[in-house]
């Protein structure tokens, strides 16, 4: 390893002597009135495509011509404004060493019957925007996603789903790696979803969905990351923004949030704070069959009916220093604090093997959960010189702790009602903490023509200690129950390194990438003293190609290689209990899924057509097995199942994506999203051989309008047809939002309202099929929600934005429980 980095940076020397400065670009354009006349002074400014930051800025001349020369290759937008005039964006710009000199048309002004209004900096970018490598969510711009969670935001955009486990995926497929501010979340599983559902909207800039990473991200992630970027003030000066909202389902939501910025010469203070508190619905029916050689056993229908309030306080705070025009130090620090409750009432009628009425039960079920994570992060970047040779390194911190105080009291009933043997009462005690430190340094550096290499190294070091104690106290007497009672040891450490190379032609690019992870790893579970150790190196290779048939027609073809290890949850043997004859667990030796990705795609202006296929070994799922009496004293002892993570031996899919934006009026704009797909899974599991696929359709049409007086709305409507998941078959959904939008206080203040799932058919439901056991299911949540929001901005708006950047824990964050 020592060895390799020495002759790669020993390159980069070599080639910095030897390397001319790339090719500078420019951009030129006229300002016109609606008449076609053209406007001298008009207010021009060059904006980053990425983040909407500005780069330069010009006046129109005396014949509305204006240039901004000295670019760098990147995409950029143009914004025009001018006194009388509403301010107009232009579309995507692009520079490259190819097409440095670029000019843009359309630029037109509408007058503004009102007087002069200040110029807000900031891309009006439409809802859902498909970039070359990724889609982009712009959350802060979205009338319908004002008052939701992010995890409703996630549930409407392109592509995403999320299931009854609150499993995301992407495309139909699992393995989404769920990122904060390019950082993937520690967190997995239900303590994840609690924290999405926590997290409201007002707080989140935009939502970055990339289906093929490069080797410079993490190889986690068979089916792509969702990186969700929070609200950062873009304006100069001390300034910032206070929103506050109501929602109205079947139970009420609130949330309020601020964020802050100050900018000077030397120093960049930023800091946000949201608070959400949301009371969760999920009402869950359950059909259970069960079968021993193709006969009938005897099943039980459950009526689950679950509400869960959860507070959310996130905050975060961050400085960046600047002690050089070429050097910045920055400090973030990060805090999440949920406190969850849930009472779970079920119901169970139990079906005896002639398909009658044999019993009943009810069992209560109450969660009282806190969940505190804080992380920091020590950043430096120095830019070397105008060319854009850039050394990055992060060093991360973070500490995630979490206490579960739980009961399962169940009540047992003949068909007349009358006793049919003493309750059962289960009490829990489970906590939890991780700790992880990471550290990773990043190189860019560019060459002549357009051409870079990236390269870099990371370390990670994870533990985990979590301690479950189950105490039987049904008869009024707490007894340590060692058959559920379990204490979980884990480490890991990874080491990685990548190399990155570009380089662009007259007509086409390349980008070819390795990256080399080695893991180590150590478990105990101190409960029969059952120890494992292991370790692993794989290589993650990728390459990207693009060739440009002739102007706005473009085809591409990528390929990579993946890794999705479990989640620190999915290893850990904990118990979630419905009832005794129904949970979930973890699996301690859950092995990681390797998948090979492979898409080819074709670009025609705006529209963008790709073709996708995927092999992944060992495949991660959730299954349900049957098991016998695991609980004591239950009426059916073969009725029961428990939801557990095993590996299956593969899967393949094949997948069509189209998206298109379409202006049908100049106050009418709508993109469609289409996911086509057949997915096919493989393995042994619960006597049942699996060899199953299913084809699939996501289609999402999201249309915004754009009225006179600052007026605006959306509408957007979503179908899914349902799939395979492994054992699983789901039904279609689909769902219809709108929401109304108008600009108050002289363009400072934005009142917004909508309707999610205006019909409330967003609802799933599925069945599951094994050789011996059946099960239907479905549920209702509270997907229809009314929203009322306000926001504000205030202070100086003429300050630049704080920076945007990504830590070293990416993948740890969002594996820790």
């Amino acid at each position: 390893m020592k060895t390799f980095f020495l002759i790669l940076f020993g390159m980069c020397i070599i080639q910095t002597t030897f390397a001319q400065p790339p090719a500078e670009g420019k951009i030129s354009l006229v300002v016109y009135d609606e008449k076609g006349n053209t406007i001298e002074n008009a207010s021009v400014f060059l904006l980053k495509y990425s983040d909407s930051t500005v780069v330069k800025s010009a006046l129109s001349g005396k014949n509305g011509q204006t240039e901004i020369d000295h670019l760098k290759p990147g995409e950029y937008l143009v914004s025009a404004s001018s006194m009388g005039y509403h301010e107009m964006y232009s579309s995507l710009v692009s520079i490259t060493e190819q097409r440095p000199a670029v000019t843009v048309t359309g630029i037109v002004l509408q007058a503004n019957a009102k007087q002069l209004k200040e110029v807000a900096v900031v891309s009006k970018k439409p809802f859902i925007q498909k970039l070359s490598d990724r889609i982009v969510v712009n959350v802060e711009n979205s009338i319908v996603s004002a008052g939701s969670s992010a995890m409703e935001v996630l549930e409407r955009s392109p592509g995403v789903n999320v299931d009854q486990n609150d499993a995301i995926s992407l495309r139909g497929k699992q393995g989404v790696i769920v990122m904060v501010d390019g950082k993937p979340s520690a967190m997995t599983g239900a303590d994840l979803a609690n924290y999405l559902r926590g997290l409201p909207s007002a707080a989140i800039e935009r939502i970055d969905i990339i289906t093929n990473p490069s080797a410079k991200y993490d190889a986690a992630g068979n089916s792509g990351i969702i990186d969700i970027r929070m609200k950062k003030d873009r304006r100069m000066g001390m300034n910032g923004t206070f929103t506050a909202g109501y929602g109205q389902g079947v139970y009420s939501k609130t949330n309020t949030g601020t964020t802050f910025n100050y900018r000077n010469k030397k120093l960049n203070l930023f800091g946000n704070y949201n608070y959400a508190y949301r009371i969760g619905l999920n009402h869950l029916y359950l059909d259970r069959s069960f079968y021993e050689n193709g006969i009938y056993e005897g099943g039980d229908l459950k009526d689950n009916f679950s509400k869960s309030p959860i507070g959310s306080h996130t905050a975060r705070i961050g400085m960046d220093f600047f002690p050089t025009k070429k050097t910045i130090i920055g400090i973030l620090l990060n805090g999440n604090f949920n406190h969850y409750t849930r009472k779970n009432d079920n119901n169970s009628i139990v079906i005896n093997p002639q398909k009658e009425i044999a019993s009943t039960f009810r069992s209560l079920a109450t969660n009282n959960d806190h969940a505190n994570n804080a992380t920091a992060n020590i950043n430096f970047k120095h830019t070397f010189d105008s060319t854009g040779k850039e050394l990055t390194v992060d060093l991360d911190y973070g500490n995630y702790n979490s206490a579960s105080l739980t009961r399962n009291a169940s009540k047992y009933y003949k068909t007349d009602g009358s006793v049919l043997q003493p309750d059962y009462v289960l009490d829990g005690n489970q906590d939890g903490s991780l700790v992880f430190k990471t550290a990773k340094a990043d190189y860019t550096h560019p060459f002549s023509k357009g051409s870079r290499l990236e390269a870099g190294i990371k370390t990670s070091f994870v533990s985990a200690d979590n301690d479950a104690r189950f105490y039987d106290v049904s008869s009024g007497i707490a007894i340590n129950d060692t058959s559920k009672t379990n204490h979980f040891i884990y480490h890991e450490n990874n080491n990685a390194a990548y190399i990155n190379f570009y380089t662009a032609f007259k007509k086409f690019d390349i980008q070819l990438g390795l990256r080399t992870e080695q893991t180590n790893i150590r478990t105990e579970q101190r409960m029969g003293d059952k120890k494992f150790d292991s370790g692993y190196i794989q290589f993650f290779p990728s390459a990207f190609f693009n060739y440009e048939i002739k102007p706005e027609h473009k085809v591409g073809f990528s390929i990579s290689r993946r890794i999705d290890r479990p989640g620190y949850s999915e290893l850990n043997p904990f118990l979630f209990l419905i009832d005794p004859t129904t949970y979930a667990t973890g699996r301690p030796g859950l092995l990681p899924q390797l998948t090979w990705s492979y898409e080819l795609s074709y670009t025609m202006k705006n529209i963008n057509i790709a073709f996708n296929y995927s092999h992944t070994k060992d495949n991660q799922n959730i299954t349900l097995a049957k098991f016998n009496e695991v609980f004591p004293n239950i009426p059916s002892p073969g009725n029961v199942t428990v939801q557990v993570p095993l590996n299956l031996s593969s899967s393949d899919y094949f997948g069509l994506n189209f998206s298109a934006p379409v202006r049908i009026r100049k106050w009418w704009n709508m993109l469609t999203n289409a996911d086509l797909y057949y997915q096919k899974f493989n393995g042994y599991f619960s006597g049942t051989d699996l060899n199953r696929g299913k084809p699939a359709a996501d289609i999402r049409l999201n249309n915004s309008f754009t009225f006179k007086k600052g007026w605006s709305a959306e509408l957007n409507a979503s179908l899914n047809t349902g799939g395979q998941d492994g054992f699983m078959v789901a039904n279609p959904q689909w769902a219809l939002s709108a929401g109304v939008q108008k600009t108050v206080l002289k363009n400072k203040g934005t009142v917004r309202f909508n309707i999610s799932d205006i019909f409330w058919t967003n609802l799933p439901k599925a069945v599951v099929t094994y050789d011996n056991y059946v099960e239907r299911w479905h549920a209702k949540r509270e997907t229809r929600v009314a929203n009322l929001t306000f926001s504000y901005r205030f202070g100086n708006n003429k300050v630049q934005a704080a920076r945007k950047r990504s830590t070293g824990s990416e993948e740890e964050r969002r594996r820790a429980q």
